[in-house]
């Protein structure tokens, strides 16, 4: 690599850093602001250093890996704005360095970059996020509210239920069916039990039910069975129930493969989860177009100065959000492909970047 090549890409990742640094010092600071009761709270006996060596850092992983291709792209309008305003490119062009050659070192920058970012999502981000969730989980109220679900834990064994509080251990109104296939290849209902409320274990198989009611089915009659409580252990714990939608985030790709699989057995949509696996490789390739974006818009020379180019970059920054999410959102509601809509906004972004590119090729 020349001088050229060398002193852009030291801009480009000096720039990156330090923008990384300042979102994420406002992203900590709003975020301790809201937590702030759980913090101080007596019962969870938490000291400052706990939090800031067992929360914090996975905190910031995950939240600057999430971020980073809209970093990126702030990143080059930034640089490349305060390159222009000074005449840095027009003194490069004007040497004889075609655009073309000028933009080799951006390249350069935002492949290490998306590299790092595909490695970081796939394998090095889940295990920061089992992590920071865990954390959460333990000392901060979330709330999830999961209602009127039924799923198929085991093959024959059918789960419902009225409500599960995501931060609880708590089950109301739970119903479980056993069935059992004949030899005529039917399923036939052999028993079920009626639950007003049960509570659970995240690790175990071990409940406490109260005001419970057994039936289970004869051939000739049934046999009925009331209690007020049961220390009993089912075929499932209260993780099996439902989770957090960003408990996908905690997994590796082959893990989250594997929870697909799960997922499917019980019934459940996996489009969610689909979604996740896609958008891990589709935000790093985002940094590519935002890059020449960001290129094509910058590198000229505006009378309005650097705030122009940066109003431009937040404006197409929030318009590839709005894309992302409603593309996603159509994917979950209507019924959209998942591959398909969690890659149109770099399928459209992409033709925005090659015309702004093309065109600043010819001027």
């Amino acid at each position: 690599m020349k001088k050229l090549d060398w002193f852009i890409v030291k801009k480009f990742i000096g720039t990156y850093i330090f923008m990384i640094a300042v979102v994420m010092s406002i992203s900590i600071i709003f975020d301790v602001s809201e937590k702030l009761k759980d913090f101080i709270n007596p019962e969870n006996d938490l000291s400052f250093y706990k939090i800031i060596t067992q929360y914090y850092p996975y905190f910031f992983i995950h939240y600057a890996n999430l971020f980073s291709s809209l970093i990126i792209f702030l990143s080059v309008l930034w640089f490349t704005s305060f390159m222009a305003q000074r005449l840095e490119i027009v003194a490069i062009l004007s040497s004889g360095v075609s655009f073309w050659r000028f933009s080799r070192p951006y390249i350069i920058a935002s492949s290490f970059l998306l590299i790092i970012s595909v490695l970081m999502n796939h394998y090095v981000a889940p295990f920061a996020n089992k992590n920071r969730l865990s954390f959460e989980n333990q000392f901060t109220k979330y709330n999830v509210n999961f209602k009127d679900i039924h799923l198929e834990i085991n093959k024959g064994t059918i789960v419902s239920y009225r409500q599960f509080l995501g931060n609880t251990t708590t089950v109301r109104r739970l119903w479980v069916e056993n069935w059992k296939e004949n030899e005529n290849g039917q399923w036939e209902l052999i028993s079920d039990m009626q639950v007003e409320r049960a509570l659970g274990d995240s690790i175990l198989y071990n409940w406490k039910l109260r005001n419970v009611f057994i039936r289970k089915i004869g051939n000739l009659n049934d046999s009925i069975i009331t209690k007020k409580v049961i220390d009993t252990i089912l075929p499932f714990n209260i993780r099996d129930l439902g989770q957090r939608a960003e408990i996908t985030f905690a997994m590796t790709t082959p893990e989250l493969i594997a929870y697909k699989k799960k997922e499917e057995d019980k019934g459940n949509s996996t489009t969610h989860i689909e979604i996740s696996n896609h958008e891990r490789t589709a935000y790093p390739f985002a940094a590519y177009i935002l890059t020449v974006i960001g290129i094509s818009v910058a590198s000229r020379k505006s009378r309005e100065g650097v705030g122009k180019n940066l109003v431009i970059g937040l404006c197409c920054g929030l318009v590839y959000v709005f894309f992302m999410k409603m593309t996603t959102v159509a994917a979950i509601n209507v019924g959209w492909n998942s591959i398909l809509a969690v890659w149109f906004p770099n399928i459209f972004f992409s033709v925005i970047a090659a015309f702004l590119y093309y065109k600043r090729l010819r001027t």
